[in-house]
């Protein structure tokens, strides 16, 4: 599943089923912030999906 930990700045993510797209214009940190109250060790933070289904890298 797509976490916002993984996304670059300047990808495009799309949706599986619909038209939706969505472009990352900055990188977040979660990774190594501790101010990111979801993160731990367990899991990844922010999971996105559209239309019940994970977003996708486009290209």
């Amino acid at each position: 599943m797509v976490s916002c930990e993984n996304m670059k700045k300047g990808e495009v993510y799309k949706c599986q089923c619909c038209e939706f797209e969505i472009e990352v214009k900055n990188a977040c940190d979660c990774g190594t912030n501790d101010n990111c109250e979801t993160h731990d060790a367990s899991h990844e933070c922010c999971e996105f999906t559209c239309c019940g289904k994970p977003l996708v890298k486009k290209g």
